[in-house]
Order: structure tokens, then sequence, then C-alpha cells
């Protein structure tokens, strides 16, 4: 069960919890009688509905033991409604349990309304006052209605989920793409001229060594050309940028994100680029935090950059090769780094830049 899935169902059983309430007055009012009957009936028809919330709930398909477990607290509630009219409100779970059943609405409205007939007959049929209609009937289908609009809003919600999972894949797939067109574009032309070339300077190694040794010293040139424009493309892919860092750590972390920077100088938006990912490492490694929030502000010439969470903090566990490094190239741009716990419990990073393009030589461990 994903993370998704367990919240959903403690919020479920919560919900199903709030509806039992409206069961306790009538439930005292069996136990003071002593009615053994009925409240074996009661037990058992609750026992299968909170059952129902811990197991079943919001299941994508209509399971089998749904239904089992829908007609069997349907017969509870005939039986007691037969017994007393006054617990036909016990039919607002039943419809609960259909309306939560699955995500298909066709599915929904087919095992909620026989469950609201039958409820109307036996009203009908223990001459039940109009005046509790509105309350036990009006009841059962609002509960209905309500349940069908949170199925929904579930059903969108896991759409996006995957929506936004395939988005991914397809950006991936893009990325490989490009990469592809772009090997093929850098070095595509110039192999295809090592390639003849060197086949050119074999031909003529004894016929013409001069010439031969002409095109030996074009391959030389060509393939030079070629690793200086892979390197080029290299650095390009490593580079990071902070506005996709930004929306990483949104998504990853759940942050609270406040970005009033504006633009940035490449070689800024890169080392706060990587202090964020720094800091979002060890949330994700040490902190065990349940919120995040980010900051990105511009003042003075400056821009800083601030992490905070409302984890376990540093608990002394000192500076690692990440951070390290990391304030090894803050350092080599002049800039400060501040980690350590916050007063009120979490951790906290903060990277100061000044905000120009030229840094000093950066350290060869890091680069």
């Amino acid at each position: 069960m994903d993370e998704y899935a367990r919240r959903g169902r403690i919020w479920g059983l919560v919900f199903a919890g709030a509806y039992l309430a409206y069961l306790v007055p009538a439930g005292y009012e069996l136990l003071v009688s002593s009615q053994v009957a009925a409240i074996g009936a009661l037990v058992l028809f609750v026992a299968g509905y909170v059952w129902y919330w811990l197991n079943l709930a919001y299941e994508r398909e209509l399971p089998r033991r749904t239904l089992v477990l829908l007609v069997g607290m349907c017969a509870i509630a005939t039986g007691i409604t037969l017994w007393n009219h006054d617990w036909l409100a016990l039919f607002t779970y039943c419809v609960v349990v259909s309306a939560a059943s699955t995500w298909n609405r066709r599915h929904v409205i087919a095992l909620t309304a026989p469950v609201l007939l039958l409820a109307l007959a036996l009203a009908l049929f223990t001459h039940a006052p109009v005046g509790e209609w509105p309350y036990a009937l009006g009841g059962a289908a609002l509960a209905a209605l309500s349940l069908v609009g949170v199925g929904f809003l579930l059903e969108t919600n896991f759409e996006l989920r995957q929506a936004r999972e395939e988005v991914g894949r397809l950006a991936v797939a893009e990325e490989r793409l490009r990469f592809a067109r772009d090997l093929h574009d850098l070095l595509g032309h110039s192999l295809s001229v090592i390639v003849l070339k060197s086949e050119l300077a074999g031909r003529l190694g004894e016929a013409d060594p001069a010439r031969a040794a002409h095109e030996i010293r074009d391959v030389e040139r060509v393939a030079r050309e070629a690793l200086r424009e892979v390197r080029e493309a290299v650095a390009g892919y490593r580079q990071l940028g902070l506005s996709q860092e930004l929306e990483s750590a949104r998504v990853t972390l759940e942050a609270r994100l406040e970005n009033v920077a504006g633009g940035l100088p490449t070689p800024v938006d890169s080392t706060l680029a990587w202090a964020l990912r720094e800091g979002v490492t060890n949330v994700i490694r040490h902190s065990r935090a349940a919120h995040a929030e980010i900051r990105v502000v511009r003042a003075d010439g400056q821009v800083e950059l601030e992490l905070l969470d409302d984890g376990v903090g540093c608990q002394d566990r000192g500076d690692g090769n990440g951070l390290r490094g990391l304030r090894e190239r803050v350092a080599a741009r002049e800039g400060t780094v501040a980690v350590g716990d916050r007063p009120g419990g979490g951790f906290r990073l903060a990277v100061t830049l000044p905000l120009r393009e030229t840094p000093q030589c950066l350290p060869a461990a890091t680069a």
C-alpha cells in the first residue's frame, strides 16, 4: 500500500467513526433495556462496517467481499428495523458502504438505489412517521451523494498522479532522444571525416608519405575538435538549474516555496542549485521532517537560499563530504554557508552569494 492509499484509509476510518456517533444514544437505550439479540445484531453490524473501512473502502474495482458484506448489513438493518422502525437510520450506513465501494459511478448507482428503495419500503411497511423520513432516508441519500463526490475526487487525484508519472517518463524519453540527436550532430560528421581521412592516409602511406602525414595531422585536428565539443556538451548537461531543483524539491519534500530572486547569473544559479540539492539530500537521509520550506531572496547585491524543516536537526553529525564540497564551492564564489539546528527544532541550511559572474578558482576536488 503506498503512502496516498494509507492516508486515504486513515481518513476513511475517521470519517466512518464520525458516522458511528449517531448510534451511541440508541445503543445506550438497548443496553439499558437489555435487548440481547438486538445488541448482538448491532455489534455485528458495526463490526462489519468498521472492517469495511479498514480493508475494502474505495477499491478501484468492486470486490466480491463488499457485496457479501453489504447484503449482510442490509439483512441486519432490515431485521432490527422490523423490530423497531426507529432503527431505519441504519440504512444510512449501508448506503455509505455501497457508495464508497468503488470508483465506478455506474456500479455505485446500481448498488445504492436498491438500498434506498429497501429503506423506503421498510418505512412504508413499518408505518414509520413521515417526520422521520428526512432524517433517515434524506440523510442516507445525502450520504450517498457525498461519498460519490469523494470517490470522484479520489479517482481524479489518482489519474493526475498517473498523468504526472507519465509526463515524467515522457520527459526522460524526450531527453534521451535529445541527447542521442546531440551526440549524432556532434560526433557523426567528425567521426566520418576521421574514418575517411584515415583510410586515405593508409592508401597514401607508401605512394605519397608527405600527403599521408598531412591527412594524419587533419585526423588529429578533427579528433581534438570533436573531443572539445563533447566536453562542452557534457558540461552543459551537467549544469544544474535552480528552477529545476526547486521544482524537484517541491515534489520530493512537498515543500512550500518562496522564490522572489528573479533571474540569476548562471554561475550563481548553478551554485545555489548544488546547495539546494545537498540540503534536500540531508532532509531525505537524516531529518525525518514532516514539512519543509524553501526561500530564495535577493537583497543588497546578494542572493540567499534558505532551506528549513521541522525534523530532528543535525544531531552533531558534523559536515559530511557533501557539505564540505558545498562549503568549498560557495567559498570560491566569496559566499557563506550556515548549517545547524533551528531554535524551535529542525534543520536550517542558508547559502548567501554575491550577485556577480566571476568566481575565484574552484577547487579541483569539487569541480
